[in-house]
């Protein structure tokens, strides 16, 4: 992660006081046989507003499809990350390479067969959260999970170029207060003013 600190100083100097609106709320639509293991919609008025391919960070916490959640945001690219929010940050930028890999759906170079979703949701869980079970995600194959996870730990210090996406991690809740599934979503870094990404909810 050395790398990847030094590369966020470097970022900072296109850093501005960017922020997503106030009152932003989302939605999850779990999928089958797609390139990601969901899809995630942002209600927002600021910079966020759209639909985005989504994966988990969380296994432990449930989260509903059509079910309208407060979001909180926080860039995967931040330094300042709420302890908590994500088990392993230290592999974020590994995470990251990875979603940039758009695998699902190519062959495993190891002969394994073709990367599914579930791999590919298996693999982030194994580079960002603590514990988790395999037999919540869809078709997997082990190996090809740790061909990802390998390939991903490969890459410390990776940052997103402005042609990338970056992850943008979303941290619902119900108006209750009850808390959602933490979640990430690929969004491209060209849609944030000179690629710049905002740090995120206080």
């Amino acid at each position: 992660m050395k790398n990847f600190y030094l590369s966020l100083g470097l970022l900072a100097t296109l850093a501005s006081p960017l922020a997503f609106a106030e009152n932003r709320t989302m939605t999850i639509q779990h999928l089958t046989g797609a390139t990601s293991y969901f899809s995630i919609s942002v209600q927002d008025d600021g910079l966020l507003k759209g639909t985005y391919p989504g994966w988990c960070v969380d296994w432990a916490t449930r989260i509903e499809d059509n079910t309208v959640y407060n979001a909180k945001f926080y860039s995967s690219l931040s330094e300042h990350l709420p302890a908590g929010v994500v088990d392993k940050p230290e592999h974020l930028d590994e995470a990251n390479w990875l979603l940039n890999q758009h695998m699902v759906g190519e062959s495993s170079p190891g002969g394994y067969g073709i990367y599914t979703s579930g791999d590919m949701q298996l693999a982030l869980w194994t580079l960002l959260d603590d514990h988790f079970q395999s037999d919540t995600v869809g078709p997997f194959d082990q190996r090809r999970v740790d061909e990802l996870v390998a390939a991903a730990l490969e890459e410390d210090g990776f940052v997103p170029s402005c042609k990338q996406i970056v992850g943008v991690i979303l941290d619902p809740s119900l108006p209750n207060g009850e808390n959602g599934q933490t979640t990430i979503t690929e969004v491209p870094r060209n849609h944030f003013p000179k690629c710049a990404v905002p740090e995120g909810d206080e």
